[in-house]
């Protein structure tokens, strides 16, 4: 794709946090302006952190003031990219200056502080959305494509499974994220990724058996290897893994379907396409998310990786929502969605302290 020079306007934003996560989202907005065919440039104009930072891009300044930011009329929105525990504090305030959000997930460490986020955004009528953004990737939509076609039948199981191995370092001891607080274990800051996948392809998590552990006791509050049971409300049920100290040539995430007539298959280090097993023909065969516009307008052509790209795909579309443009193939997740997601979670962890099934509801 080129890039349109004739850009109808620029949608001004700030981050807040910049860590190593908001500037993900700066790369990727940039990348947005680079490879697609937007009516539309990000303009990263502010970045807020609490001390001044020595990061800069052209035309965009830092503040230590998140007011002098909520107060310009011109930052169409505020992208947040704090530690977990902060996200709340900074969503009221942008709610109070009617300033839209996008927010890094989860929306925060705490369930219940999530659900007020969601609250306060809605009764503020601002426009919000969550970074899952798993679901732009193009291998998940063609399974979602798949399933609703019923190409492999009735589901009869799935496993989806997501390894990092960043916190076998042990310079990581310590860190935010280590702690329940700030930050949240596997579970909460990869696991939700996972859950938002199968809601949005396969339907809603009615119950869950998990169990969760730490391995290095003594560097972390926080779970590290979560291994969870999820029955769905249609009578589907699956297994979801997730790791932060699983080590590998390459942090892939997988995500296999089983079902009457075959099976589906993706991994993220093929983004692009999916595997399908024909059961009464006995063949496989690769299904490519090339050509199909639908899926691939706004994850363009890659240029990081899927991890950068969907990042890019996620604030295209948020952008959309603020512009109301294909507001109808418009698969953002909002704070609800968000929310959805993180009850599942919540469901998980009671499940594993108290050492039985919890159905959602309970949440």
């Amino acid at each position: 794709m080129q890039t349109n020079v004739n850009k109808r306007k620029d949608i001004k934003f700030a981050i807040v946090g910049l860590g190593g996560i908001g500037k993900t989202h700066a790369i990727s907005a940039y990348m947005a302006n680079m490879t697609l065919n937007l009516p539309y440039d990000f303009n990263l104009v502010k970045t807020v952190t609490r001390k001044p930072t020595d990061f800069f891009l052209s035309g965009t300044s830092n503040t230590q003031s998140l007011e002098e930011v909520l107060e310009d009329k011109s930052i169409d929105f505020i992208d947040v990219c704090t530690p977990n525990d902060s996200h709340v504090d900074i969503v009221r305030k942008a709610a109070e200056y009617k300033k839209p959000v996008y927010c890094e997930k989860p929306l925060s460490s705490s369930y219940n502080e999530a659900v007020a986020m969601a609250d306060v955004v809605k009764k503020a009528g601002i426009v919000n959305a969550a970074a899952l953004i798993y679901r732009f990737v193009p291998s998940i939509n063609l399974i979602k494509n798949e399933i609703d076609e019923g190409t492999i039948g009735e589901i009869i199981d799935f496993k989806i499974k997501l390894y990092h191995k960043s916190y076998l370092n042990p310079n990581k001891k310590g860190v935010w994220r280590t702690s329940p607080s700030s930050g949240g274990g596997a579970l909460l800051d990869l696991g939700i990724h996972l859950v938002d996948i199968v809601q949005f392809t396969l339907g809603n998590v009615e119950k869950v058996n998990c169990r969760n552990r730490i391995f290095f006791e003594n560097r972390t509050s926080v779970d590290e290897i979560s291994n969870c049971d999820l029955y769905l409300d249609n009578g589907i049920r699956g297994s979801l893994e997730v790791s932060r100290i699983f080590a590998d040539s390459e942090e892939s995430t997988s995500f296999v379907i089983y079902g009457t007539k075959g099976s589906i298959r993706m991994f993220s280090n093929k983004a692009d396409s999916i595997e399908i097993y024909d059961y009464n023909n006995n063949v496989t065969y690769t299904k490519s998310s090339k050509g199909i516009d639908k899926i691939l307008r706004y994850y363009g052509p890659s240029a990081a990786g899927f991890f950068y790209d969907s990042h890019k795909a996620s604030l295209v579309n948020f952008a959309n929502i603020l512009l109301e443009i294909n507001s109808d193939n418009n698969i953002t997740p909002d704070f609800d969605e968000a929310v959805k997601a993180q009850r599942v979670v919540e469901a998980c962890y009671k499940s594993s302290r108290e050492n039985r099934e919890v159905n959602i509801s309970e949440i």
